[in-house]
């Protein structure tokens, strides 16, 4: 199964949704009033979580996916 890959910047996030940060993919796991929490398991089968607000996560998103097209 394919993941959802964000590529439009108003979109709004949702839960279960895909983004790629730094060519790693993250999960949205939880959306608070003011923060968007991130989970992803690294390969050791630890859980790694961030938390951004939207703003900080379309920057995130956009600066990673510029890496990606140069």
């Amino acid at each position: 199964m394919m993941s959802e890959h964000k590529t439009d910047q108003s979109l709004k996030y949702e839960i279960g949704t895909s983004v790629f940060i730094d060519n790693r993919e993250w999960i949205i796991a939880e959306k608070q009033t003011e923060l968007i929490k991130l989970q992803r398991d690294s390969i050791d089968g630890t859980s790694k979580i961030i938390e951004a607000t939207e703003e900080e996560l379309q920057e995130l998103v956009k600066k990673s996916q510029h890496q990606l097209e140069n």
